[in-house]
């Protein structure tokens, strides 16, 4: 058997089901819950560092479950209970599976390279403790115990992949002993039960499953032939029996008082298949709204002697469920998941570099507009481009406009892929080219100085960005075999491609990435209402064209402004001009107006008009044609800094101090202060103007590259200028 190749066509399902819910958990939620539960487990740990469990000869593995739930909940590693903690757990000899499992992996999230040692101590008991049917018992040589069971056998698979995550390589032969026991002893039904031949139960089965996944990323990585992969029809039955058994309120045909250790399996299940849904239900969404509802007063779960346990356990549902997401995988028509662990290893290492926990996920063409937009990335691959309807074609070019970054690969530099992806960026974009990107381009410098790279990454540019990247150069086998000191280049054009589609910009949990692409319709105002008006002059006006709509939707939802529901796009020799007190100009490039819009820019300004401009993406060139335009409108003035006391830094919002892009804190890194520049006409701000960027964040660009304002302050400013021009 491979535990490889994409999952079946049915399993296709599960990745693509749109959802509503009526009562969706918050972050905010989830992160009171965290909080809670970390303020009892310090509660409850006693003065040994330890924790109270209701098998002695498990409190060392109780201890370290507890300080792997406080690393995964955020706590630092320098704090008083997981120094402890980490004391308690490695001051005695280990002699449980459970033991050594748990503390593997609680040194791999706290500190891996600090205690390399004590982690490879704890997978050679691991590997020594296995039986000859490729199962673990509670303890090694338990003449008890000798089949073993698949709760230990899950924790020591855990265990292996903690090793495994921090470089440490495991014994192939203990690898494919446990192969051979998920093999042998699956049910007819697809589950597996606590031990052979019991009737199947949700916990076992999650955990055989993550437990196939884990193996199959260490015994079934390609060499040097890509992508040739059979369907694994073991996990294939198991995900089918979880499809028609989900719950996240009970244990599937197991005991309710493991729903928590259930939701834990299903937990891993999710994170690393990197499916979205089961069954068409968000597990994430639905698991973390029941834990969230049973929570104790007291911040733990459940009761008895149980409860730290189970605390940890739900504790590292919320927290590992709600890491962000790096990466949305695209399931398509054609050969999408050829490399089935290459964007969860790339995820792996971002995180390592960039310093947070992210993750990844499988999403498909059926999915919504706003559900492709819940990752900065959407990552298409494969051996040939799928065969696109029109209604899939226009969800990818609506999915670029909103603002969304498309990084695609040829998989193995297949043809058929290339071939496919350069039609269809020619019908999807016919008013853009694909370029070869030049080493200057921030992709090549967004992290790693790669402009002398052999890889010839091409693009499409729109405004201040490039939202589509392409590759025809084979990437993702390297991600797969995941060796990135020996393909290093690879890794690092990865990262890159990351950083360039973050901005280097520290990524939102989960939940708030989702709820961040939830739109409601504006409802039309009354007439008067606020409408935002931008120029259109004889240049490169509209580099990104949703900067207006949602300043709109931030104004009207934040501030309480009634706002007109559409901008207004509007020529500066227009009559109507002067029926909008407020009017926006921007662009990348230099530019130079026509005599009767220079002369209908100065009367509209002398008439009360207010402009705001901005340098789209902090670009110099903007800049310099910008303040010699202002000169010919304005008489030769000039743009002169807007004091600190000025009402303008804070109408709304304090943005006389604001954070900047990754870009700007290169060059400066201790800038902080906010400064506007304008022009006075009649004693008012008749003209305020940025240099550094506002519209590109206002649009959600976050393109590394990009000089000016972060996304929240770039609302903030931009409203504190709405508001002063409707005021003075």
């Amino acid at each position: 058997m491979k535990i490889k190749g994409g999952l079946l066509a049915g399993l296709a399902l599960l990745a693509g089901a749109t959802l509503t819910h009526a009562d969706q958990v918050t972050h905010e939620e989830v992160s009171r819950a965290i909080e809670l539960a970390v303020e009892f487990l310090r509660a409850e740990q006693r003065e040994d560092g330890s924790w109270p469990y209701q098998t002695p000869e498990h409190v060392q593995g109780s201890a370290a479950l507890a300080v792997l739930a406080l690393s995964e909940a955020g706590v630092p590693e320098d704090d008083p209970a997981i120094q402890r903690g980490i004391n308690y757990f490695l001051e005695e000899p280990v002699t449980e599976i459970y033991n050594a499992a748990c503390i593997a992996m609680a040194l791999a999230s706290v500190n891996p390279a600090r205690h390399i040692r004590h982690i490879a101590r704890m997978r050679d008991f691991l590997v020594s403790a296995q039986n000859a049917r490729g199962m673990w018992s509670y303890r090694r040589g338990d003449p008890l115990r000798v089949v073993g069971d698949n709760s230990n056998t899950q924790f020591a698979m855990l265990g292996l992949q903690a090793a495994i995550s921090v470089g440490l390589s495991v014994d192939e032969d203990a690898l494919r002993q446990a192969e051979r026991h998920y093999e042998s002893s699956q049910n007819t039904d697809g589950g597996w039960g606590y031990r052979p031949g019991d009737p199947t139960r949700g916990s076992m089965t999650a955990a055989g499953v993550a437990s196939l996944y884990i193996l199959g990323s260490s015994l079934y990585v390609h060499g040097e032939e890509c992508g040739e992969y059979q369907h694994d029809t073991r996990i294939a039955a198991a995900m089918g029996w979880l499809e028609r058994n989900y719950s996240v309120r009970t244990h599937p045909q197991g005991p309710d008082g493991w729903v928590y250790y259930w939701l834990y399996a299903l937990e891993r299940v999710g994170v690393l298949s990197g499916l979205r849904t089961i069954g068409g239900n968000d597990w994430y969404l639905d698991g973390s709204r029941f834990i969230v509802d049973t929570q104790n007063e007291d911040g733990s779960w459940m009761a008895g002697r149980d409860r730290v346990p189970n605390t940890c356990l739900a504790v590292l549902f919320l927290a590992k469920g709600n890491a962000p997401v790096l990466i949305n995988k695209l399931m398509h028509s054609g050969e999408w998941n050829a490399d089935m662990h290459d964007a969860q290893n790339l995820s792996a290492y971002v995180s390592q570099l960039f310093g947070q926990n992210l993750s990844w996920q499988v999403v498909s063409l059926d999915d919504s507009v706003e559900t492709l937009m819940s990752a900065p990335i959407l990552y298409i691959t494969g051996h040939r481009w799928p065969e696109l309807s029109p209604e899939e074609s226009a969800r990818l070019h609506a999915y670029i406009e909103r603002g969304g970054f498309i990084f695609a690969e040829a998989c193995c530099g297949r043809e058929e892929f290339d071939e496919g992806f350069r039609l269809f960026m020619r019908d999807a974009f016919p008013d853009r080219s694909l370029e070869r990107l030049e080493s200057t381009h921030g992709v090549y410098r967004s992290w790693f100085r790669l402009t002398d790279a052999t890889p010839q990454l091409e693009g499409i540019h729109a405004g201040c960005r490039t939202p589509i990247i392409y590759s025809a150069r084979d990437l993702s086998c390297a991600w797969e075999r995941n060796r990135p000191s020996e393909e290093r280049e690879e890794f690092e054009f990865g990262a890159n491609i990351a950083a360039y589609a973050t901005g280097r910009e520290r990524l939102q949990p989960r939940l708030e990435q989702r709820a961040s692409q939830e739109i409601t319709p504006l409802v039309p105002a009354a007439p008067g209402a606020f409408t935002f008006a931008q120029a259109m002059y004889s240049g490169q006006w509209n580099p990104h064209p949703g900067s207006g709509p949602k300043l709109l939707r931030f104004l009207n939802e934040e501030a309480g402004l009634p706002v007109a529901a559409e901008q207004v796009n509007i020529p500066l020799t227009d009559p109507n001009l002067h029926n909008y007190p407020f009017l926006y100009m921007t662009g990348l490039h230099g530019f130079v107006l026509t005599e009767p819009e220079t002369t209908a820019l100065a009367d509209y300004l002398q008439r009360g008009g207010v402009l705001f401009a901005d340098a789209a993406g902090g670009q110099e060139a903007f800049d310099g044609s910008f303040r010699a335009m202002l000169r010919d409108v304005l008489d030769d003035s000039r743009l002169e800094e807007i004091p600190p006391d000025s009402p303008i830094y804070d109408m709304a919002f304090d943005v006389r101090r604001v954070t900047y892009t990754a870009a700007v804190r290169e060059q400066s890194p201790h800038l902080e202060v906010f400064t506007l520049y304008g022009a006075k006409v009649n004693g008012r701000w008749a003209v305020i103007y940025s240099p550094y960027d506002i519209g590109c964040a206002l649009d959600g660009f976050s393109a590394y590259g990009i000089r000016g304002l972060v996304t929240d302050d770039a609302f903030r400013a931009a409203t504190n200028i709405v508001l002063y021009s409707l005021t003075y």
